[in-house]
């Protein structure tokens, strides 16, 4: 009995949940892709996802199974006349909205494949809003409405701008999605966002000047490409980027992978 207990009763050690907390940065964007690649090819995948702006953007398409090869090469055929304009801040999101219907459908967030939240601003209040449920399209458009590229998005009555100028790095949200170990991307430059929203909306008062705290603060891994001198518009910058953040997270792969490999011994020693 006491044979066929340890061969058979042994229970498996708990795989750890893995989360990714994909932060805001425009074009820098591509970098997360890069940072993506890195953990795909170590066989690193995740169970939740959270996002603002185009972290947001990256992280529904990665929960409905896409591949950051598939969303770079999506990329490349997307053109961004459709998403830009010259009119800077009378531009709306219609455009982004069409990328998004054309390559996901017409899904709600509770439809993608994978549990997934984007962050968002209220243009009011400043406060910080958590998309979990409804459109994906209208999650992402609210997310990714970064003054002076796109004015608020109006949803159910009340005006959102993008989320990083609540919490652009959101590891608390993915940490309250059940992940036991948050894989955060940081692209900002750790500069102040609000100054030409405050231009723009009179009424808006920041509740935090360090909107990227959140994944310091809950995030398990943080990886931060450096990426001086680029842009949240350095569309042509896309290849270089990607190198960034594929060179970054591979400086921390054996950090993340010890993490991942420690999670069961940890739980099984605290028994």
């Amino acid at each position: 009995m006491g044979l066929f207990k340890f061969i058979f009763g042994r229970k498996k050690p708990k795989k750890a949940k893995i989360g990714f907390a994909l932060g805001s940065g425009g074009a820098k964007g591509y970098a997360t892709l890069g940072v993506v690649r890195v953990l795909e090819e170590n066989g690193i995948f995740p169970d939740v996802l959270g996002g603002t702006s185009i972290g947001s953007i990256i992280g529904a398409f990665l929960a409905n199974g896409y591949t950051s090869t598939d969303i770079f090469s999506l990329l490349e055929t997307v053109d961004f006349k459709e998403i830009k304009s010259a009119f800077m801040i009378n531009m709306d999101t219609s455009g982004l909205k069409k990328v998004i219907d054309r390559y996901i459908g017409e899904l709600k967030i509770e439809e993608l494949k994978k549990p997934f939240i984007a962050i968002g601003t209220d243009a009011d209040t400043a406060e910080e809003f958590v998309f979990k449920s409804g459109s994906v399209a209208d999650a992402l458009r609210a997310s990714s409405a970064y003054p002076p590229f796109f004015k608020p998005v109006t949803i159910d009555g009340k005006r959102y701008v993008d989320g990083a100028y609540s919490n652009s790095v959101p590891a608390d949200r993915v940490k309250e999605l059940g992940a036991d170990i948050v894989i955060c991307v940081d692209l900002s430059d750790h500069l102040p966002k609000t100054g030409f929203l405050s231009s723009v909306i009179p009424t808006f008062k920041s509740k935090t000047e360090t909107p990227w705290e959140k994944g310091y603060e809950y995030g398990d891994v943080m990886i931060h490409p450096d990426l001086t001198g680029f842009s949240s518009t350095s569309f042509k910058d896309a290849a270089t980027m990607y190198e960034i953040g594929y060179a970054a997270a591979k400086e921390k792969i054996d950090e993340i992978k010890a993490l991942i490999d420690n999670f069961g011994k940890k739980k099984k020693r605290g028994k």
